[in-house]
């Protein structure tokens, strides 16, 4: 008889530092069953700036994590972010020997590595090779070539990869906690799988998710990925910006709160009126005009969406073929929408802040797609592992490359 399964997931981020643990049962339908999440320490824009504070986060959380699920976790499917972090897309192509003309398993192979074997610079990892449809002789896509006949096999692979010590500082982390890395997963990859439908990637979705360090991005088409990658900037940019534009009036933790409850990315730029920041004492008081606030906070995140939509095919834009998604905690940005939707051009559609009821959901709170995420994506790729038999494959590949051993 089929058993459950107990995934893990561990997103070491900008602001926090969580593991979520799922079960995944026979039927699989998932639950998460334990979280454990803390403030981070030692990471800047994704990336681990000190090890020993960040690794000590990492077994905080991991602490509370087994106690909320009543489970050991020994293994981890690990997020990992970084402006190092690149997606491009590669077609190969494979023709059939003179002498056959059914497409078999063997044929579409050689059309993949051909897909995913791109020229890297030697300090460059593939961390994710992520084929889409295939075509036979230029005709329409399809997702099953092998039985059909042709001549020639065509696939598109979208190839994902970083700077393997910055990555190796990720890892190497993670592992002298100690815990296993099962995977790591590039984060919009993992947050797409709550925060976007298949219907919704079928028809064309753009996920941009805006955390305090970075913005990751991911767009689909078709059911591919046509386009990824990571902006270094969030809302701890914003808050730095906040800081640096008031000469220090107005201190980060004040600029956060702010953001938060009292701007607005598409306010009124000449609204005179104060925004205040409240102590308990009263003695780091902060106040700001609500325009030049709105207009600080504009700039930033126009920014950031600007060069998401640089990396976006431009026929997709043009053709008004994807809509826009987002997810993170600075996602819930009051006009985040309306701004985005002037930029992009496309339908944009924004999460909704939790309500009171829902503080405590990690399911409704978009600060955790890319942790919860996490647990959906290592139940997709081991059932492709499992169905294509080369389970543990990519783990082995990690481990080789930096010379981890057991």
């Amino acid at each position: 008889m089929a058993q459950s399964k107990i995934y893990a997931g561990l997103e070491i981020g900008t602001s926090k530092t969580c593991i979520v643990v799922g079960e995944v049962r026979p039927d699989a339908s998932a639950t998460i069953i334990g979280v454990g999440c803390v403030p981070s320490a030692g990471v800047r824009k994704g990336e681990i700036s000190n090890p020993g504070m960040a690794r000590q986060c990492v077994r905080d959380a991991l602490d509370l994590a087994q106690e909320s699920a009543d489970a050991d976790i020994v293994r981890v499917y690990l997020s990992v972010t970084g402006e190092h972090i690149y997606g491009q897309t590669n077609t190969g192509s494979f023709r059939l020997p003179d002498d056959e003309t059914i497409i078999d398993e063997s044929h579409v192979d050689a059309a993949c590595e051909k897909a995913c074997n791109i020229d890297l610079a030697p300090d460059r990892f593939v961390f994710h090779s992520e084929q889409g449809g295939y075509s036979i002789d230029g005709r329409e896509p399809t997702r099953y070539p092998e039985g059909l006949t042709g001549r020639t096999v065509d696939v598109n692979c979208h190839v994902i990869h970083g700077t393997s010590t910055r990555l190796q500082n990720s890892l190497q982390c993670v592992r002298e906690v100690p815990l296993e890395v099962d995977n790591m997963v590039f984060a919009p990859l993992a947050a797409a799988q709550v925060a976007l439908t298949r219907q919704q990637k079928e028809a064309g979705a753009l996920l941009i998710d805006i955390g305090a360090g970075t913005a990751d991005f991911i767009c689909f088409k078709g059911g591919d990925i046509l386009a990824s990658g990571c902006v270094p900037a969030g809302g701890n940019t914003i808050n730095n910006d906040i800081c640096t534009l008031t000469n220090g009036r107005v201190s980060k933790e004040a600029a956060e709160v702010l953001k938060c409850t009292e701007g607005n990315v598409m306010g009124n730029l000449n609204d005179r009126s104060i925004a205040q920041y409240r102590t308990d004492t009263g003695l780091h008081d902060a106040t700001i005009l609500r325009g030049e606030l709105n207009r600080i906070i504009r700039e930033r995140m126009e920014d950031i969406l600007l060069v998401v939509r640089n990396e976006i095919p431009g026929e997709l834009l043009r053709n008004k073929a994807i809509s826009v998604y987002f997810s993170g905690g600075t996602s819930i940005m009051r006009g985040l929408e309306g701004l985005a939707g002037s930029i992009f051009g496309c339908d944009v559609y924004q999460p909704i802040p939790p309500s009171e009821s829902e503080r405590n959901s990690y399911l409704a709170n978009p600060r955790f797609c890319t942790a919860i995420g996490l647990i959906r994506y290592a139940q997709k790729l081991e059932d492709e592992e499992d169905r294509r038999g080369n389970s543990g494959s990519i783990f082995s590949r990690i481990i080789s490359l930096f010379g981890l051993g057991k």
